[in-house]
């Protein structure tokens, strides 16, 4: 495999589900297995993840705001997991960043 890891920041919420699936498949088959170190790392907003400060949803409002303009989803846990399990990978993890960013690491 050319490459061991895929990387999608800030792209992934412009997609339907389907389409999301659709890239995901193609970069499974870019990438080698887990034990070989493949993996996809999406950097992207996970709805309800993180604090709850009043900063903090003042930063999730104005996100909000900006998906909408942009014509784009924003999705949860249970969405991301949807979505990362369709197109036939078999564990993620969800690192919480800064404000709405969060780092999922997909894994085949």
């Amino acid at each position: 495999h050319p490459f061991s890891s895929c990387l999608f920041q800030w792209v992934m919420h412009d997609w339907r589900d389907s389409e999301c699936i659709t890239i995901l498949k193609n970069c499974k088959k870019a990438i080698p297995t887990r034990d070989a170190g493949g993996k996809v790392i999406i950097v992207d907003a996970v709805v309800g993840a993180g604090c709850s400060t009043p900063k903090h949803r003042e930063t999730q409002v104005l996100y909000d705001l900006f998906i909408m303009v942009a014509n784009g989803i924003e999705r949860d846990e249970q969405e991301w997991r949807n979505i990362i399990l369709e197109a036939g990978f078999t564990h993620y993890n969800i690192i919480l960043v800064l404000g709405v960013r969060s780092i999922i690491e997909v894994y085949p």
